[in-house]
Formats: structure tokens, sequence, C-alpha cells
């Protein structure tokens, strides 16, 4: 892969400004202050017909001045400009091709097989890196070398740039801490994993469409019982947008019930309280789709009443009074 500059990448037609169309933080130099290399960070960009968002998704890989980088990106075949914008940067990436695939995590597993770096992540199309996050990894890394390197990730929606969360880098310590609510904080776009562990623990499921990022430090903290070892930048690496074409914005439900899958799965892994409270959790969830679908039903909030007779657990869910109250407002207003 051909090292990359801002002046490489200064492109007549580009109209933005400021970070990462007109600034760029200068390269760095080839080797760490002790004498090493770098350690190599691999990067996989899966997209489809992602051409608004993904020129800026590559330019905050490319200049990052990282001087040992792995850039991969696999296209499932857009219809769109994404084609006419990879071109345009194909002398700096280190692979790309445009096929059909069977969804975002096939088309992550097909960027694996052309990656060797130390350190491994995806950035989806409508992601990008922050100035200095690549190096801000290495230099976590390259102290203990962990399994797991994670830093701050603000998620953004889009277009009005508003900011709608704020995740810092908290790793897990046990399965456990992935039902506690802000026990697990983990941006997906700014938490990096050792490739030879990824290897280790079977790679990213291709069943998955909606939580394979979840599932895969579910699974790491599973396998690597105890032994699981995480380091945290307090760097910002990534911003994330929020649009209405995201996954995240179109089927929170599916999301749901992978998660379901998942953890169903694991129950007769699990120590006694581990499994209980992983049913209790199931639970909840179940739930929480239960009242989903019904606050979509005509007369919403007659049917959470009904239901709520017959299931009183659900009454001590604020997710249902939540839910209640959009239903009767909704109903109010239409009249």
């Amino acid at each position: 892969m051909l090292s990359c500059t801002l002046p490489d990448l200064l492109l007549p037609e580009l109209s933005r400004t400021g970070w990462p169309w007109t600034d760029a933080p200068e390269p760095l130099p080839a080797l760490m202050p002790d004498g090493q290399p770098w350690p190599r960070i691999s990067i996989v960009t899966p997209s489809y017909n992602q051409g608004q968002f993904i020129e800026q998704t590559i330019r905050s890989v490319l200049l990052q001045g990282y001087p040992n980088l792995e850039y991969i990106i696999i296209d499932g075949g857009s219809t769109d400009q994404s084609i006419e914008i990879i071109r345009k940067y194909e002398p700096w990436l280190t692979y790309w091709v445009s096929e059909g695939d069977r969804g975002q995590t096939h088309a992550i597993n097909k960027g694996l097989l052309h990656c060797s770096g130390a350190l491994f992540n995806w950035l989806n199309s409508d992601d990008f890196l922050c100035p200095g996050a690549l190096i801000a990894l290495a230099e976590q890394w390259v102290v203990t070398q962990p399994d797991l390197v994670a830093g701050r990730c603000l998620v953004f929606n889009e277009p009005n740039g508003a900011l709608s969360h704020d995740w810092p880098a908290r790793p897990p310590r046990q399965l456990l801490d992935f039902l506690t609510p802000h026990s697990v904080v983990l941006g997906q776009p700014a938490s990096f994993v050792s490739l030879n562990t990824l290897y280790a623990v079977g790679g990213l499921r291709e069943d998955l469409h909606y939580v394979m990022d979840w599932e895969l430090y579910l699974r790491l903290t599973m396998k690597l019982r105890g032994t699981l070892r995480s380091a945290v930048t307090p760097h910002t690496i990534a911003h994330s947008l929020q649009h209405p074409a995201a996954k995240t914005m179109r089927n929170a439900d599916g999301f749901r019930q992978e998660a379901c899958r998942v953890l169903e799965a694991l129950l007769p892994q699990l120590q006694a309280e581990e499994h209980a409270c992983i049913t209790s959790h199931l639970r909840h969830l179940r739930s929480q789709a239960l009242i989903t679908f019904l606050l979509s039903r005509p007369q919403a909030a007659l049917s959470l009443c009904a239901v709520s007779l017959i299931q009183p657990d659900l009454l001590r869910l604020r997710f249902f009074w939540g839910a209640l109250r959009r239903a009767m407002f909704t109903s109010v207003e239409g009249r």
C-alpha cells in the first residue's frame, strides 16, 4: 500500500473543508521512537450504495498518516457513485472489490482474508476515523499487546449534526457486565481487536446481520474468561452517523431478535448465577419486543393495558410506561 499525504488527496472537485478534506495530521515517521516498526493495523470497509458517505470514510483512514496500514474495501455491487469514488483512491488501497455478497458480515469476512495486521477493525462506510486515531490505538497496544483496545466514539444524527451518544470506552470484565446498563460501552468503530485473538475465537458470525459486533465482544469475554486483556485510550477514535437508511434506525426489533438468539444459545454453557441472570434478561428483551409490536397496532393503548392484565410483570418496566404514554398521546392527537 502506498503512503498517502494530504497533497496527494487535494482533489480539485472537493468543496468541503476541514477534516478529512483539507486538514490532516503530519505523517508519522516510518519507525517508532524505539526504532521498532509501528504495529500493522488492518481496516475493512464493507459498503453498499453509500456513495453519499464513503468518500469521507476513505479519506479519514488514508489521511491518518499511519505508516503501517492495510486498508481494504469490500463493496457489495453498488449501483450509485460508490465505485467511481473508490477508484479515485485505488492507488492507496491494499485491496478492493465490488461484487455481490451475502450481507455486511460476509463482506467483512471477505476483507479479513486480505488482512495481516496486529490490530483489526471494520469501519462502515457511514462512519469515519478522527485525526490521530490510529497512532493513539497503536501507542496503547504496544504497551501490553491486549486482545482489545478501544477509545471514545461519538454518534451524530445526520443531516442536522446533533450529538446523539458519547461513548467512552468501557470494555467488559465478565459476562454479566453485558446485562448491566453502561457497564460495557464499546463503540464498534472505535474498538479494535487483536487479529490473532479474532481468529482464535472463530472470527465473525455470518448468520448475524445486526449484533455481530456485540456478539463478538460477548464471545471474547466468554472464551477468554478472566483472561481478556483490554486497553483504553482517552482519544476520540471515531464518529458514527445515524441516518434514516442505517440499520440501527430501520429495524431495532431485528437487533433485539438476534440478541435473544445469541443469548439463548449461550444458556447451556453458563454457570448457575449466569444462567439465572441471562434468563431474566431474555424475558426482559421479549417483553420489550411484545410492547414494541403492540405499540405499532391500532388502539395501542388499549392493547397495552389488556396485555398487562395477562402479564403483570410488564408494569415493572419503564419501557412499558413510556410506550403507554406515547400510545395515549397518539390516541388523543388522532381524535
